[in-house]
């Protein structure tokens, strides 16, 4: 019994393992990306775009871990919660990381424009988004509830530079209509980086329910 607990140890240790390079591989993609786009790196760009099989793939490889813990071992409550957890984080990930990749396309498609807007907010953006999540793994490395709040509360502060980067771009449009192509797939851009942090908080919401089994949607410092 107690070697069977061990492997089932060894098995869930390598399961959080897979999560963490999976979160790291995402934080890259986000912020080449986005590196990409400024300084238009095409080929940099089309490099991003097709490493996203390799984040889907690694995806699937840890739902199969999670679902083969399921089928043969007989997890606790705790453990049980480590894993179901782990399908939506890896989830989360992947998704996080076709917003990465989209940006990369949306760079390309700029190849051919004439007009070109640059904008250092999406580096402070990408900046903060990844920042965002490679603390919300720290929580989920070290069990860290408390952590992945502090998180979610600093999701707001992506939120405020996605607004000022749609003010800016909406009053670009109005006036300069040469520039509304670019400044159109720029309000996607922006989109794609705030709906990656915003899955950062969806990912602290299951280190929260890991840590203390209770599941809430903690969006705003009230909930917290």
């Amino acid at each position: 019994m107690v070697t069977l607990r061990l492997t089932f140890e060894r098995q869930l240790k390598t399961l959080g393992s897979d999560l963490l390079r999976l979160a790291e591989l995402v934080e890259t993609q986000l912020v080449e990306a986005v590196r990409a786009l400024q300084q238009r790196d095409f080929q940099a760009a089309r490099r991003i775009e097709a490493f996203d099989a390799t984040i889907n793939n690694l995806r699937y490889e840890i739902e199969e871990q999670c679902y083969t813990l399921l089928a043969l071992q007989q997890p606790n409550a705790s453990d049980l919660r480590r894993i179901v957890a782990a399908v939506s984080i890896a989830t989360n990930l992947e998704r996080m990381g076709d917003h990465a990749a989209g940006i990369a396309r949306i760079a390309l498609r700029t190849e051919a424009l004439a007009a070109s807007i640059h904008l250092p907010l999406f580096t402070d953006m990408a900046r903060l988004a990844a920042e965002n999540l490679h603390q919300a793994m720290i929580a989920f490395e070290k069990h860290d509830a408390q952590l992945a709040r502090q998180v979610v509360q600093r999701d707001d502060e992506v939120d405020a530079l996605h607004k000022r980067v749609y003010d800016y771009l909406i009053k670009t449009m109005m006036e300069n209509a040469a520039a509304v192509e670019y400044a159109t797939l720029l309000l996607w851009v922006s989109h794609d980086i705030e709906r990656f942090a915003d899955r950062v908080s969806n990912i602290c919401e299951r280190i929260i329910y890991i840590v203390t089994g209770t599941l809430f949607e903690p969006r705003s410092s009230t909930a917290l």
